[in-house]
């Protein structure tokens, strides 16, 4: 008896890890376009903009966004393939990123650079489409949507995608738009906008506690945005106020607000009082992807250093994960779901005792380079993470995909699924029905040819 219920037992265990047992491999399929993929304006641990936006459309399937001479060419795909392309008039002198709601519309961000001083001048817009590509209607912002009041107009935004990304989320009636920009301060910071997409006005909730909840980070290099319970979630990538990857969350239904660092990073003790901005932007991470797990749980992933200490300066990144809850106080063990915990000396001028939790390490590496950490969650709550790896020597070794269930347990351990596919940097990608899409170029192709990239899961 013993035998046969320990042959049955067996049994199960593979069943229930079959899914994620299988040699996974990246699925190439050609657009027949050519489009170089990288992020313009990135820069060390700083994000830029890709000048391939990709999206997930009012069918949860992949689609994608690119500038081709004053037009945004708009590519929808079925299955992984292209089946529509869409030209749309771009206003605005860059672009930012692109997001579709369940409608079918298109919300289009483009930002043009102040070269004067007139801090009430609106230098970002966001842009409503139809589906079949007719304007509805455009609306801009100058950079106060999320500052308290008590900031004055030298914080505005002046040049808008500046040392930092253009993300952006559709939830429900609203849109939001969380990006890096330069302020007429001559400092950098990032910035949040939200607004009501049937109205195309700024959101600000009744009560006024969103003058509290200023989203304010500077220097912020990168900038994360997903829909969120009644509102969005925000994550940014801090090298002073905060030193830290940053949490926040704006409830457009019950007007509650969250906004506390969940990472810190070490610096030399005295960088800031030594105005040292050499020193102080090196904060050794990289920003990833939140995504929302489902029952109120968020996953962070995102790379680092391990060490909050001198050793900082030798070490190289690894990948982590925190799953957190926002409801609770993320300063608190009893937030994370993950275990693991994080202490040291940080702060902007390296002189504060820190301690973060539910720092869970899913890599070791000791040589090497990681890059593009990123990931999303699927129906069931895992969260799939995607990274590239390269050798000491700067040698592409390839794509690896590690699986972490909702309770922080690591379902799939660090596999490698393509040999040639790259990531798109400074981009999320789409999951859609057991599989994740993405868009990019191959590794040592000089062609520039554009490919979709499919995973499944």
């Amino acid at each position: 008896m013993r035998k046969i219920i320990t042959a049955i037992f067996t049994v199960l265990t593979i069943l229930m890890l079959a899914p994620y047992s299988a040699n996974a491999a990246v699925k190439t399929i050609d657009t027949d376009i050519k489009q170089r993929v990288y992020a313009v304006g990135q820069y060390s641990n700083w994000d830029g903009v890709s000048t391939v936006a990709q999206f997930s459309d009012e069918n949860g399937e992949l689609g994608f966004a690119y500038v081709s001479d004053e037009n945004l060419v708009v590519v929808k795909t079925k299955s992984g393939k292209v089946s529509k392309t869409i030209n749309l008039k771009l206003k605005g002198e860059t672009f930012g990123t692109i997001v579709c709601d369940s409608d079918g519309y298109y919300y289009v961000v483009t930002g043009t650079a102040n070269t004067g001083d007139d801090t009430e001048k609106e230098t970002i817009f966001i842009t409503k489409y139809k589906s079949n590509g007719k304007l509805v209607k455009t609306v801009g912002d100058n950079g106060r949507s999320s500052l308290a009041s008590y900031y004055d107009k030298s914080y505005n935004t002046k040049t808008p995608f500046s040392a930092g990304t253009c993300d952006a989320a559709v939830n429900g009636d609203h849109i939001a738009v969380y990006y890096g920009r330069k302020m007429y301060s001559g400092h950098q910071s990032c910035s949040a906008w939200m607004i009501d997409k049937n109205t195309m006005e700024t959101v600000v909730p009744e009560t006024g506690s969103y003058y509290k909840y200023s989203n304010y980070e500077s220097h912020s290099f990168g900038q994360r945005v997903i829909p969120y319970a009644g509102g969005f979630a925000f994550m940014s990538e801090g090298d002073c106020y905060d030193r830290a990857f940053t949490f926040s969350m704006a409830d457009l239904k019950s007007n509650k607000s969250v906004e506390k660092p969940v990472f810190d990073f070490y610096v030399k003790k005295g960088t800031l009082d030594a105005y040292n901005m050499s020193i102080l932007n090196n904060n050794f991470a990289h920003i990833g992807n939140i995504s929302d797990i489902g029952d109120g749980k968020i996953s962070f992933v995102a790379s680092s250093v391990k060490a909050m200490s001198s050793k900082a300066e030798k070490q190289i990144e690894n990948v982590f994960i925190q799953i957190f809850d926002p409801s609770k106080d993320l300063s608190a063990k009893s937030a994370y779901i993950t275990d693991g915990t994080r202490t040291g000396t940080a702060g902007n001028n390296g002189d504060q005792k820190k301690t973060n939790y539910g720092v869970k390490w899913l890599t070791s590496y000791k040589t090497g380079r990681i890059a593009n950490p990123q990931a999303v969650a699927d129906e069931n709550g895992n969260t799939i993470v995607l990274y590239e790896r390269y050798d000491s020597k700067y040698k592409y070794l390839g794509i690896y995909r590690i699986i972490v269930s909702p309770d922080g347990e690591v379902a799939s351990k660090a596999k490698k699924v393509s040999k040639t596919a790259l990531l798109n940097s400074c981009e999320t990608p789409v999951y859609n029905d057991g599989a994740i899409y993405w868009c990019g170029n191959k590794y040592g192709d000089s062609s520039s040819k554009l490919y979709i990239f499919k995973l499944s899961i």
